[in-house]
């Protein structure tokens, strides 16, 4: 009896500190999973204090659009291109000024002569002899001049598109030549009387008729030149109707 007593006096002994150390044990993993749930939830809580810093550090202001340059190419092109303009323009206005001028030219050659004519008639055209041929010519020169002025008139008159399409007009540039013509003419029986002539006023005035109705073929000349040069693009087909 004495020897069950202390059997189980032993059991309990060690039975003891058994069942006392497991609801240690299972409150120690229940303090664990507990940290670790804690710890978890403070990782979720910073990741999310991190996701909303990341998203704040992601929302950006709007940015300005990049200004592209010119390449080196495109400047080039753009030099040669102003650079080609400027050059056109220059020609243009070279071209004009030429034409200004031999207008100018012209039409000053056509009044010194008119004047220059209505002079010699009213000096060595009174004085009868030689005077009276002198006259007779300068009356001729009187109504060429004329019929110049018209000519020279009705062709700078001609529009711009016309001279485009079908260039000068032939028949006036044909008329001009056979006025020309005449001019020297006049001038030949000028020179002939002018040596017949002894009066040293006289022959002053014959010899500046002489160089201004020369002069005035110079000028006639180059405005001729000058207009011939104006085909047009149906010039062709004018001049095969004119044949």
């Amino acid at each position: 009896m004495k020897k069950y007593l202390i059997m189980s006096f032993l059991f309990l002994l060690v039975a003891i500190p058994v069942l006392a150390k497991g609801p240690v044990e299972t409150q120690g993993q229940q303090s664990t999973g507990q940290q670790i749930v804690v710890s978890n939830s403070q990782s979720n809580s910073t990741n999310g204090s991190q996701g909303t810093g990341s998203q704040n550090a992601v929302t950006t202001s709007p940015t300005k659009k990049a200004t592209v340059s010119p390449t080196g190419n495109q400047v080039k092109n753009t030099n040669e291109v102003q650079t080609q303009n400027q050059g056109e323009d220059q020609k243009l206005s070279v071209k004009t000024q030429e034409s200004e001028q031999l207008n100018q030219a012209v039409n000053d050659s056509l009044t010194k002569v008119s004047d220059q004519v209505h002079e010699l008639i009213e000096t060595v055209g009174a004085k009868g002899g030689i005077g009276q041929q002198v006259k007779e010519i300068a009356q001729s020169q009187t109504k060429l001049q004329e019929e110049i002025v018209s000519d020279v008139s009705n062709l700078n008159s001609r529009g711009t598109m016309a001279k485009f399409l079908i260039g000068s007009d032939k028949k006036l540039i044909k008329s001009m030549e056979q006025n020309m013509e005449q001019n020297r003419l006049m001038i030949q029986q000028l020179e002939e009387l002018k040596l017949q002539t002894k009066n040293t006023g006289d022959l002053k005035q014959i010899q500046e008729t002489i160089e201004l109705m020369t002069y005035q073929n110079t000028s006639l000349q180059n405005k001729i030149d000058k207009e011939s040069k104006t085909n047009g693009m149906f010039g062709w087909l004018i001049a095969l109707f004119n044949k």
